[in-house]
């Protein structure tokens, strides 16, 4: 070996341990470094030309497990997930109390059933009834108030998703930023370790908020995905987006559209959110999704239920001695004033078998002043309809056209309380309407009391039970549901109400592969009228099936809303109705004075697909309606047709519109149809060949009901009430055999009593959420939602606490290989000194050597 040669492999040595000693003091230095991955330098021979030349700096390389990177983050994607949900069920818990704890909804119902049966004992104590009315206030109250915060948890949850979003970004782009600056580095041989480190921290970082999926390339970068494979880095990186909701409530879905999606960049998924099952965003769509929506139905059902059990019971009972010469109705018609306008068939009710509804007056006594029945008010010619004709209307469901329409039911009450006398003077003030949408009767004298009584037969005394009504909302003469009780079908003595109108109807949760077993058809109305064409659909459609074709049968072109149906034009007016293939039809209207109801017939006369009707909102307000048979979107085009300085285009204004919506809510282990009014108007859904027999129809099939959803929010004592409390229901209307005569009692208490017996008694509750069908009393209910409640809180606290635990003995295994291990760095470090001493040694020695060979040269 030469002198040089020595020489510089004596240097090489040098150089490699004191690279070593670097990477030793780098490992030791970030002993306490989160994710830092012990380095290691393990020096090599270096050979030239086939002589050993010294030694040389190896390769860096970090002990890595990957098989338990990917369970660590497994487990962090859970953990993260279980986190969140942690921070929010306690909050869940305190909401809903504790099963038999004084704060609890299910303890309120109680205390509300005990409020009934000890007003039973005293009907006429102020002091009971009083408690009574604030007891159910104070139920009430709690329903809002559980609603009010299950809504803010969710929009909480929505707002968190949104700065999720932000965190998953940031990770994204530094997992992209540093693989650029590996496949840099790796493509000059330089140093990549603390990169990888600081990639896989990312990486770890990323799936706290989601699971992911992700590879390594040839030149060191990483690809990585959603578990479905859509790509989150690869030639750059993608951008999650999500904008938060400013309101929520209760009936508003994910799936139907009421909040904004989760969407990627490198995708054309409108929504990756069902992409995504773990992590902290799979944790925050749930419970704004899942969680939160199961309980607040299940809430919403129990509240529904009571509602409409209670009231029906109220409905049956009187106030006497309180005076009732006034009842106005809650139930929502449609618009009466003008069907002839709004191009829809009047709704119609009638009675079941002999069953009959006995309507009387009393005085300040609760002697009976008149006395009689609906059938015979019906079909008696001495009492005028609302045409004012003297006509026998047949309200039974043995008619050859079965149904009496609304406003004739109010004009021949009307009639028959104008015809009584009170100390001997004619009730000519007396009066029955729905002109407002709702029944209101009024007997016209504060002293005369109105009271109806449901019996089996029409014959005075016949045992009471409730009437059966059979309702037409379609106006096509066939039941479309039935409703218990004539007061209580109007809703003329409701004890509880709700400040929403039934806008959303719901189908029962059924499974997710339903089809419908036959073809159905049906109709949308709301109190305007008709909404579109009547839907067909065939046997076999699915739940999503059934939600298209309502939206497309319901897309609608609305004008503005109108003082006035009459107008008049000094030109012509040509109007043009195109679809996305072109022309549909073309028409001019020739100057003059026309109707709205005018435009809609010339409309209609082209016998094309175009369809137009004039509705009526309410006094002073019409629209102009045009719709598509075929149900696709149509753009109508106005010219023309001069109205004083403006002209038919401006003055009708029309606009697409979407007047219902339907869309199929995952709900527990099912999914609900739902169809909802879009402006928050009552809406009618009838069915053909809607029948309550066996043969059904898509109303029994799918068990299409008013949706429950909002009632528990909604839900409250009806105002007059909370302002007297002795309007509250205690007696009912009595049968005197001996007089052969009604009467009231003062002391009577019997629908107190069976008040207090709804409340207490099974009712058939729907599934809601994750609790199924069966039979209930409103608190077991309810208490069957806080035992629920709190015993997810405990799974998921479990949950946590092994995931924790998991993730510990992962990450103590995750040291014990790839962490830095003091003792054996200070004894890789006095081996490299000692190398580097030696090495130092010779290059010493070989100094001198050289030196003497100098010398000697000299």
């Amino acid at each position: 070996m030469s002198l040089t040669l020595g020489l510089n492999s004596a240097l090489s040595g040098l150089l490699t341990n004191q690279k070593g000693l670097d990477v030793i003091s780098q490992n030791v230095v970030n002993v306490n470094t989160k994710g830092y991955v012990r380095k290691q330098m393990t020096p090599e021979s270096r050979v030239v030309a086939g002589v050993g030349a010294g030694v040389q700096q190896g390769a860096l390389t970090r002990n890595v497990d990957e098989g338990l990177m990917r369970d660590i983050r497994r487990q962090t994607s859970t953990q993260g997930a279980l986190d969140v949900t942690q921070t929010y069920y306690p909050r869940l818990e305190d909401m809903f109390g504790t099963v038999g704890s004084s704060n609890s909804i299910s303890h309120q119902i109680e205390t509300l059933q005990a409020s009934f049966e000890t007003l039973a004992t005293q009907v006429n104590t102020p002091a009971f009834q009083s408690s009574t009315v604030q007891t159910a206030n104070d139920m009430t109250d709690q329903f809002n108030e559980m609603t009010t915060h299950m809504q803010n948890l969710r929009l909480e949850a929505d707002r968190a998703l949104h700065d999720t979003t932000g965190q998953v970004n940031k990770q994204l782009e530094d997992i992209f930023d540093l693989n650029q600056k590996i496949v840099r580095n790796n493509a000059i041989g330089g140093d990549i370790g603390d990169l990888q480190d600081k990639r896989d921290n990312a990486l770890t970082t990323l799936s706290k908020y989601m699971d992911i999926q992700y590879f390594e390339r040839g030149d060191g970068s990483v690809g990585v995905f959603t578990k479905s494979g859509k790509t989150l880095v690869d030639k750059g990186p993608a951008v999650l987006s999500h904008v938060a909701t400013t309101i929520t409530d209760s009936w508003m879905t994910s799936a139907g559209g009421n909040f904004n999606k989760l969407t990627l960049s490198t995708t054309d998924s409108p929504d990756v959110g069902e992409d995504i099952n773990d992590g902290e965003v799979r944790a925050l769509l749930d419970l704004r999704d899942t969680i939160v929506p199961n309980l607040q139905a299940q809430i919403d059902e129990v509240a529904s239920k009571l509602k409409d059990a209670v009231n029906q019971v109220h409905n049956r009972g009187t106030i006497f001695p309180t005076q009732s010469s006034k009842m106005v109705g809650t139930r929502q018609l449609a618009d009466p004033n003008n069907p002839a306008l709004n191009g829809s068939n009047p709704q119609n009710i009638w009675f079941s078998g002999n069953d009959d509804t006995t309507i009387a007056l009393f005085d300040t006594n609760g002697n009976q002043l008149a006395a009689t029945t609906v059938r015979t008010i019906m079909s008696s010619t001495s009492y005028t309809d609302a045409a004012g004709a003297a006509t026998a209307l047949d309200i039974s469901d043995a008619a050859t056209t079965p149904g009496v329409k609304m406003t004739d039911v109010a004009a021949k009450i009307q009639s028959w309380m104008r015809q009584q006398s009170y100390q001997g003077n004619i009730m000519s003030a007396a009066s029955a309407s729905v002109s407002t949408g709702t029944l209101v009767l009024d007997t016209g004298v504060p002293s005369v009391t109105l009271a109806f009584r449901d019996q089996k037969a029409t014959a005075a005394g016949s045992a009471a039970a409730d009437a059966r009504i059979n309702f037409d909302v379609d106006g096509d003469n066939k039941a479309d549901k039935q409703v218990a009780g004539f007061s209580n079908f109007f809703g003329l003595n409701d004890f509880f109400t709700a400040s929403v109108p039934n806008s959303i109807v719901d189908s029962d949760v059924v499974s997710k592969d339903f089809t419908l077993g036959a073809a159905r058809s049906f109709t949308l109305s709301d109190p305007t009228g008709k909404i579109g064409n009547t839907i067909n659909m065939s046997a076999g459609s699915s739940l999503y099936d059934i939600a298209k074709k309502i939206n497309a049968q319901t897309q609608t072109n609305e004008s503005a809303t109108l003082s006035s149906s009459s107008l008049t034009t000094t030109s012509t007016t040509n109007i043009t109705i195109n679809d996305a293939n072109g022309r549909v039809t073309q028409l001019s209207l020739a100057s003059g004075n026309m109707t709205l109801k005018d435009i809609a017939d010339a409309i209609n006369a082209q016998g094309s697909s175009a369809q137009a009707a004039a509705v009526q909102e309410g006094p002073n307000a019409y629209r102009l309606r045009v719709w598509d048979s075929r149900g696709v979107p149509l753009d109508v085009t106005v010219n023309g047709g001069t109205i004083g300085t403006s002209d038919m285009k401006s003055y009708l204004g029309l606009q697409p519109s979407q007047l219902v919506e339907a869309s199929v809510i995952p709900e527990g282990a099912g999914y609900r149809l739902r169809i909802r009014q879009t402006s928050d108007r009552e809406l009618f859904l009838g069915a053909t060949p809607d029948t309550l027999t066996p043969s059904g129809s898509f109303i029994t099939e799918l068990k299409m009901h008013t949706a429950s959803s909002r009632k528990a929010g909604t839900i409250a004592v009806r105002t007059d009430i909370q302002g007297s409390p002795a309007k509250v229901s205690r007696g009912s209307m009595q049968y005197n055999t001996d007089l052969g005569k009604y009467f009231l009692s003062e002391g009577d208490n019997t629908t107190a009593l069976a008040l207090g017996a709804a409340m207490s008694s099974k009712t058939d509750m729907a599934t809601a959420g994750s609790l199924y069908a069966g039979s209930y009393t409103f608190a077991e209910h309810a208490a069957a939602s806080i035992a629920q409640v709190s015993t997810d809180a405990a799974h998921a606290k479990d949950r946590q606490d092994y995931q924790t635990t998991l993730g510990q003995a992962l990450n103590s295994q995750f040291a014990s290989t790839s962490g830095v291990n003091l003792d054996e760095e200070v004894a890789n470090m006095i081996n490299f000194q000692q190398a580097y001493s030696a090495s130092a040694k010779v290059i010493s020695t070989l100094q001198e050597m050289l030196d003497t060979l100098v010398n000697i040269v000299k």
